[in-house]
């Protein structure tokens, strides 16, 4: 399966946005998050795919962030996951939403 290297923070409580570049283009996730989260930042952050296809259109997610690292899984197969920069955040949280993708 691919993988593309790239960054994962929260934009704003109920926010967060990754982004990576894939086959030379850069791509993010833009989504909302539930329950709100207390700011982190990642800049080693992994996208895993089957298809680039995969990485288009609003698609749900669920997943865990904290305390020192996050896993997401996309509901149509990609995982977004790596380590939360120092200091992570506490308490770790499940977390779901939704959120799109765009290529630039």
């Amino acid at each position: 399966m691919p993988t593309a290297k790239g960054s994962f923070h929260r934009e704003s409580a109920n926010r967060f946005i990754a982004v990576f570049v894939v086959d030379g283009i850069q791509v993010s996730y833009s989504a909302t998050v539930s329950p709100s989260m207390q700011p982190f930042t990642s800049n080693n952050a992994t996208l895993t795919y089957d298809d680039v296809d995969d990485l288009t259109s609003t698609r749900g997610y669920e997943g865990r962030i904290g305390t020192d690292d996050f896993k997401l899984t996309i509901k149509n197969g990609p995982t977004i996951e790596g380590q939360l920069n120092v200091p992570g955040i506490s308490p770790a949280a499940t977390v779901n939403g939704s959120g799109a993708w765009e290529s630039n």
